[in-house]
């Protein structure tokens, strides 16, 4: 996931962001099975309490710094949440709760102050507020931090005692909690300033956190060994935890065929990990959405008939018919899941708008009259990247090629590996195909997508549309400042209105969340939330 999600898969942006994210990510409540999911009965239960040696896991692969706040990879920083905690938290379910903090005050709208938890790092150093306040700058002042624009509306960060950390903003935010919750690491001031940035999170510089186990070594591409922290204070099922790093989905559906891994999840093709004996498949709702990213700087698709066009030949419903189990994806009618605007309206107001917003329902002949008026009329020949990490991606490139092909369009397929995935977030890339998922349980957390501010260059290239537009970049920071959520609904709206018109990504399908395990363990109470930001091995108990 890059991140915002987790490309990555972000889930990639950021499992995204890697998505980020990341991730990705993207994105959101725990509980619900899909029919035609499961090997066998959910692997879900409450489990016990015994501990156990070893947690053997399995997530594709990722590069770069062990380190959140400069690497945007999903992937990574759900390994990195197993030995450092946040500032604050998500619940299973998206809510923010205390992590480092005890409580947290809010005597404004612009000023937080958070009381710290009485903890120590896995070196045996007490945490201080200086600890913090260095960790939680780094957003601000590290050369290569991403996370610097979800931070700029911080005005000033300080410690007025050694349990005390207090924040002011510039303006008021209605998801600095978030921010918080998804970006406020804290490491050991004094151990990360022993080794330069650019050596912090390699192999033998990993950053030392408070969290349930401690990094131990770190492979690029390989594996990340993980052992329990002595200092932790909290019940702790496995003492160590190996994670191996996968070139593909279908490698890592072997090791865990073959028993080499004891589980894997946030994967994206989930017929590849079906049928497996002695393995559980488990669903849970999320964020995650595949999508199309559509060049708008560069010819042809500089033209809003030339998209509009690839929106009326995708066929959403064909691709999840040919991909996905029955009841597992959707097709998306709007910008990313609507489950990311229930919390700012009622499911009635969330179908009123969505009945309002353009629609690009699949129909080649319409596709063909959008074409006709474009510049391009008797259609033209480009290029669509995907990652060849995930089946499905490629299999959904696959398809729409060649109904691409049917109204004029040649589409050549090229397929790249994790390692390259950099290179697609350069500007020049002019359709990709990806996954993404919301940072954070808000909408405005795929709204980074369309933000003038993320094209690279300048910002961190999250925008792979290069999409620009004055009135989106009007109401977005505005509506990050509204705290009323009936208003910030009102504004969400005209947005989701400018992107319908423009089309600078076009959605394919959201689906559910992906997690396979060994029977002999179980996973209570998935989520994105719970297994990105969170130390998700203290969930993974043996079954008996």
């Amino acid at each position: 996931m890059k991140g915002s999600a987790m490309r990555g898969n972000t889930v990639k942006r950021i499992l995204c962001a890697g998505m980020m994210l990341v991730m990705v990510l993207a994105i959101a409540a725990c509980g619900g099975g899909g029919k035609g999911a499961s090997n066998s009965a959910s692997n879900t239960g409450v489990g016990s309490s015994k501990p156990y040696h070893e947690l053997r896991w399995g997530l594709l692969s990722f590069s770069g710094v062990l380190d959140w706040t400069r690497n945007p990879n999903g992937y990574m920083a759900s390994v990195e949440s197993l030995a450092v905690d946040n500032l604050m938290e998500y619940e299973p379910d998206g809510k923010v709760k205390p992590g480092l903090a005890s409580s947290v005050e809010q005597p404004n709208s612009t000023t937080y102050i958070y009381h710290l938890k009485s903890v120590k790092f896995s070196d045996g150093k007490p945490m201080t507020a200086a600890d913090v306040v260095f960790s939680l700058d780094r957003n601000i002042t590290a050369k290569e931090s991403w996370t610097k624009p979800y931070w700029e509306d911080v005005a000033s960060i300080s410690a007025p005692n050694s349990s005390t950390v207090l924040i002011k903003l510039k303006r008021p935010s209605a998801i600095f909690q978030d921010v918080v919750a998804f970006s406020g690491e804290v490491v050991e001031k004094a151990a990360a300033e022993k080794v330069s940035e650019k050596e912090l999170g390699t192999p033998g510089h990993m950053l030392i956190g408070t969290g349930p186990w401690k990094l131990d070594s770190y492979q690029p591409e390989a594996s990340v060994q993980l052992s329990a922290n002595p200092y932790w204070k909290g019940p702790r099922t496995a003492e160590n935890i190996t994670v191996n790093l996968f070139k593909s989905e279908a490698t890592m559906a072997l090791a865990v065929r073959s028993g080499a891994i004891d589980g894997v999840f946030y994967y994206i093709s989930s017929k590849t990990f079906a049928n497996i004996p002695g393995v559980h498949q488990i669903l849970e709702p999320s964020t995650t959405w595949a999508l199309m990213s559509v060049n708008t700087a560069m010819r042809p698709f500089n033209d809003v008939h030339v998209r509009r066009a690839l929106a009326y030949a995708t066929d959403s419903q064909g691709l999840i018919d040919a991909l996905y189990p029955a009841g597992t994806a959707q097709e998306d009618v709007a910008f990313g899941p609507s489950s990311l605007l229930t919390d700012l309206a009622s499911q009635g107001e969330i179908n009123k708008l969505e009945a309002s917003l353009p629609t690009y329902k699949f129909n080649l002949a319409a596709a063909k009259q959008e074409l006709a008026k474009s510049a391009y009329p008797h259609g033209f020949t480009t290029t669509l990247e995907v990652p060849d990490s995930t089946p499905a991606l490629v299999s959904a490139a696959q398809i729409l090629s060649a109904d691409f092909k049917k109204i004029g369009i040649t589409v050549k397929i090229d397929e790249y590996p994790p390692s390259a995935e950099a290179s697609t977030n350069d500007g020049k890339t002019k359709l990709l195909l990806t996954e993404d998922g919301a940072i954070y349980p808000d909408i405005e957390g795929l709204m980074w997508m369309l933000a003038a501010s993320q094209i690279h260059p300048p910002g961190s290239g999250l925008n792979t549309a290069n999409f620009r537009n004055a009135e989106f970049d009007k109401l977005q920071p505005e509506a990050v400042e509204t705290l009323s959520k009936s208003k910030r609904f009102q504004m969400v709206s005209k947005m989701l209105n400018v992107v319908g018109k423009e089309m600078p990504y076009i959605p394919l399908y959201s689906h559910k969340t992906f997690s396979a395990i060994s029977e002999k363990y179980v996973l209570p109470g998935p989520s994105f939330w719970t297994m990105i930001w969170t130390p998700w091995g203290l969930r993974v108990k043996l079954a008996s």
